[in-house]
């Protein structure tokens, strides 16, 4: 998980538990029982959530690579070649988990790695897969701004050869 989306999460559980908080106050709660969590046990908790990555996988080779060797130089599902020495970091493409990219507007539903055209699909039976264009491993249900239909891809290079 990007560094982008971890900030945002724990941005919004931060501001939900705050909200929470104020709401609870408000509608005369008695005090007992279900106590809303302060912003600091939320940050702490998030804090204790470590991303699930394939065993063995340090969280710097998980977001920054390398990736096994099928994924080094393989195809994506638009067959285009990965590129090791060309790969954007994660940040740079507001890499993150695509259900976060729609709340926030930045995807469509749908839109998700897994259907992107530079996807590289698991071929190690780990979940994660690789990216033709970005570093590290890739969760299909991840998301960042390069992401592209495979259909737009498709006819963007057919577009290319009628030239």
């Amino acid at each position: 998980m990007g560094l982008i989306a971890n900030t945002r999460r724990r941005f919004l559980r931060l501001v939900g538990a705050a909200g929470l908080g104020g709401i609870a106050g408000c509608v005369g709660g008695d005090g007992g029982g279900g106590a809303t969590p302060t912003a600091t046990e939320v940050a702490d908790e998030e804090d204790d959530h470590e991303e699930e990555r394939p065993e063995g996988v340090s969280e710097e080779e998980f977001e920054h690579g390398p990736v096994p060797e099928p994924y080094r130089t393989a195809l994506s599902q638009a067959e285009e070649r990965r590129d090791p020495d060309q790969l954007a970091r994660k940040e740079d493409v507001s890499f993150q988990e695509a259900e976060a990219a729609v709340e926030a507007g930045s995807a469509e539903p749908g839109e998700d790695c897994g259907n992107c055209a530079e996807y590289i699909p698991d071929k190690n039976g780990d979940g994660f897969g690789a990216c033709a264009k970005v570093e590290g491993y890739v969760d299909p249900a991840d998301w960042c701004v390069l992401w592209e239909s495979i259909e737009e891809h498709e006819a963007e290079h057919e577009d290319d050869e009628s030239d």
